[in-house]
């Protein structure tokens, strides 16, 4: 039989040499974010220039040139030596003194410090954490792990982690001890993102963020049958976020550094907001790691189905970019309950209710269905009084009824009549997220929620004649547990809220997927110590797992070698537009999957190894219509390959007749055509092969759409192996009464000015500046790296260089770079200039 080796993910852009220009405005059809950022006033980061690297001399220099400040946080690293500050004085443009203290010779970089807000709001799937008898192991919670075993833990099934901890691998311990043994909390008690942090000994999670992705990678065995990806891996914790999920990227670049100084072999992080560029500071110190030989594995962000959406700092060099698979099995936390077809304590089989108000106490009565020949409308509700097919007295029995057509109350009162006091309702259709904590009646006595899936297993024993009793143990002293239901509907394919690439230069992104839907996990035991969370957070771990599982395994830590492997052995999944509800035969795009859901067995056990783990051919205008690759087989016997190509789907970036990003564009099958210096190759034994590809661009594309196009490089080789390998919107407001410029970018902008250009007499003073002559520039200006964003400044006559404009009359002059373009080249700027306004001062009377 032969095998694929899908090489390359790859991945280009179609474009049109035409500005897209947007008036200021706001829609519902824009991309939302993992969170909320902005600027901290008077607040930088700073890198020193090398042989510099003198704190005391920073802010005796700062002081000297009038801008005197305070320290933030150290971050003298070995990769990074710098300081965040605070300026004593703020006036009203946050990054005015950006210019001079950019100017200082001890100075290499300046970054605003930015604050985020929200960061850690999974994509909850459903239901509440519940806290139960946590100290006590159910053998029930335990029989049914046992049998969950059987079909096994599905996140690690469907990336095949349950076959590498069968073969006895689980993480390794890298360093003394296990689980969490070393790390920091970076911020303290009282850190609101916009003030000085304070950091501490010990690294306390009351968010729970970091404890659900902790227990993806090292939760130990439990009554709720799953353990870690990497369960016997050694954890270091550093607290970035407070308890409302604010931080800043001073903060997170001293996260990143205090893992690395501190020895970690794979730095995971959950955290990102929508950027596009890898000129992000954030990403730049990520980058810096992974160059110095530290795989950083980071959640792409939650920012989909919109393309250019992803996250810094996952769109940083180097970076495992993760996107979410949704999970095939879809678990259930909650209550404990047992039933039985005789009413014994004996072989009882568990279940998982959700309580109602009030909730079941302490019971065992026989199951009642309320079925279609006992209600008057022939349903399996209870929206009308039952019919004299019901029994008379439903007092003995709790009774199944669906919950539809109307209200829980208006069930319970109508059940009522029937003298019923304990209703078990459940979903009309098998979507879990359904299930809620319901309300009954005054006279009810125990109420609860359970899943269709459960139900229909209990209909049939019902209506075949078996009785079926229910054992309630009220929630207090009840034990949590969880089931599993599969899930048909979207199991299996890439999440509709993971971030889509590419970045706005045309790499690669997401470079690969693991689940990340609905994922149960651990959770602090103050707030129940089990969760079901949803998110690219929820993957990122999992793959961070994979890389210990793969180094553990093979003695590797190259994070080049490591991404390679992972992305030519991923398995790749068809399209699903959950936008639309519709599914596709062609493979999802390469911006949105990366090289498909990651396959650890065989990322473990792969000989053949390929020189890059992708191949993009950047945009229209910059197009790399030849490359090369090396395949290398390191089996012991030759294998011959067939090369070829796999496309997937294309996706526009924009709808036709809309300026900004679209939740929902079309796709396409256009591919592009690739021609390869060999059709077929044999490499020896511990030999390479160097393989030339050539690029046609696809035909028949909507190039003023901005389509995104990729596919897979395939070789099929002879030696029986599988394998793949990649051929915020800010709110910003002004309290200040001026006039304020309003930009909207609807696509990345590597840098944008706004000078201010006098008109017809005004005596202004000018420089000339890229072939204009202008006055200055509006405060803040020029912006570099921004995303898809409005970007508004109020202007009150002084520009950003602190000149005070004379009276008179003037426009704006916005210029954006083009990607990749020089920006000391006038022409590769889109120009746009504004209407006239007119300066005029007016005095007030001492």
């Amino acid at each position: 039989m032969v095998a694929y080796l899908r090489l390359l993910p790859i991945l280009g852009l179609l474009v049109i040499e035409t500005a897209r220009v947007n008036a200021v405005s706001l829609e519902n059809d824009r991309p939302r974010t993992a969170g909320n950022w902005d600027y901290i006033p008077g607040a930088y980061i700073i890198e020193y220039e090398d042989g510099h690297e003198n704190e005391a001399s920073l802010f005796s220099d700062l002081h000297t040139r009038g801008i005197p400040a305070t320290k933030r946080m150290g971050l003298s690293y070995s990769l990074f030596k710098g300081a965040s500050i605070q300026l004593d004085a703020i006036d009203l443009d946050p990054h005015h003194a950006s210019t001079k203290i950019a100017s200082l010779t001890s100075v290499k970089n300046v970054w605003p410090v930015r604050y985020f807000q929200h960061l850690a709001n999974g994509k909850r799937t459903f239901g509440d954490s519940y806290i139960g008898n946590l100290n006590s192991l159910s053998k029930h919670s335990m029989k049914a792990a046992a049998e969950n075993d059987i079909v096994g833990y599905a996140p690690h099934v469907i990336t095949q982690v349950d076959k590498l901890h069968a073969e006895g691998f689980a993480g390794g311990c890298f360093g003394k001890g296990c689980i969490i043994s070393y790390g920091m909390d970076l911020i303290g008690d009282g850190f609101n993102g916009t003030n000085t942090p304070v950091p501490g000994p010990y690294p306390q999670d009351c968010l729970g963020h970091g404890t659900h992705v902790a227990g993806i990678i090292a939760a130990q065995e439990n009554p709720l049958g799953f353990v870690g990806a990497a369960y016997g891996a050694n954890l270091g914790m550093y607290k970035a976020l407070n308890c409302a999920g604010v931080s800043s990227n001073d903060v997170l670049i001293a996260a990143f550094n205090e893992a690395y100084e501190d020895g970690s072999d794979i730095i995971s992080l959950s955290v990102g907001i929508i950027s596009g560029w890898k000129e992000d500071p954030l990403s730049v110190a990520v980058s810096r790691i992974i160059d110095a030989g530290v795989p950083c594995v980071i959640a792409n962000g939650n920012n989909g189905p919109f393309v250019f959406s992803s996250a810094t700092p996952a769109d940083g060099k180097g970076v495992m970019a993760v996107a979410s698979i949704e999970n095939t099995m879809t678990p259930l936390l909650g209550t404990e309950g047992f039933t039985s077809l005789d009413g014994s304590s004996d072989n009882l089989t568990s279940f998982v209710w959700v309580p109602g108000t009030p909730a079941f106490p302490n019971i065992t009565l026989p199951l009642w269905l309320v079925a279609p020949n006992a209600t008057a409308d022939g349903t399996w509700t209870a929206c009308s009084p039952l019919n004299d097919n019901a029994l008379a007295d439903l007092s003995d029995n709790i009774v199944l009824v669906e919950l539809s057509g109307c209200s829980d109350p208006d069930i319970a009162n109508n059940l009522l009549k029937n003298n019923a006091k304990y209703i078990m309702f459940y979903n009309s259709d098998d979507n879990l997220s359904n299930l809620y904590s319901v309300s009954t009646t005054p006279d009810t006595l125990g109420a609860g929620m359970v899943p269709l899936q459960q139900v229909l297993e209990w209909r049939d024993l019902l209506g075949n004649g078996t009785q079926v009793y229910a054992t309630m143990v009220e929630p207090q002293s009840a034990n949590i547990t969880a089931a599993y239901f599969p899930n048909d509907s979207n199991g299996g394919y890439v999440d509709d809220f993971s971030s889509w690439g590419p970045t706005w230069e045309a790499d690669l992104n997401p470079r690969s997927s693991t689940p990340g839907g609905s994922i149960l996990s651990t959770y602090p035991l103050s707030m129940g110590g089990y969760y079901v969370d949803s998110g690219t957070s929820m993957a990122a771990p999992l793959m961070a797992s994979i890389y210990a599982l793969i180094m553990e395994a093979r003695s590797i830590k190259d994070p080049k070698a490591l991404m390679s492997l992972v992305s030519s052995t991923a398995k790749q999944t068809k399209y699903y537009d959950s936008y639309n509800g519709v599914f596709y035969e062609g493979l999802a795009p390469v911006a949105q999957q990366g090289a498909g859901l990651a396959q650890a067995y065989d990322a473990v056990h792969a000989t053949t190894s390929p020189s890059v783990s992708s191949i993009s051919f950047n945009d229209t205008d910059h197009f790399v219509n030849s490359t090369v690759f090396t395949v290398s087989n390191g089996a012991e016997q030759a294998v011959t390959y067939s090369i070829g190509h796999v496309p997937s789907l294309s996706r526009e970036t924009y709808k036709t007749g809309q300026l900004t990003l679209g939740r929902s564009t079309t796709p396409n099958d256009a591919a592009v055509s690739l021609a390869f210096s060999e059709s077929k190759v044999t490499v020896p034994a511990g030999g390479s092969v160097r393989i030339t590809v050539e690029v046609t661009p696809p035909q028949g594309l909507n190039a003023s759409n901005l389509p995104v196009y990729g596919g897979y490089i395939t070789l099929g080789g002879s030696n029986g192996e599988s394998l793949v390998l990649l051929g915020s919107q800010p709110s910003t407001s002004s309290s200040i009464d001026y006039p304020a410029l309003g930009v909207e970018a609807d696509a990345g902008i590597p840098l944008l000015r706004a000078d201010i250009i006098p008109l017809g007499s005004t005596p202004a003073k000018t420089s000339n500046v890229l072939g204009v002559d202008v006055a200055g520039s509006l405060h803040g200006y020029p912006v570099r790296w921004l995303n898809t964003n409005i970007n508004q400044v109020a202007f009150n006559g002084v520009t950003q260089e602190g000149t005070i404009l004379p009276e008179g009359n003037y426009a704006v002059l916005l210029r954006a770079l083009k990607i990749f373009g020089d920006e000391e080249n006038p022409d590769d700027y889109f120009t746009k200039q504004t209407r006239s306004f007119n300066i005029k001062y007016t005095s007030t009377a001492a």
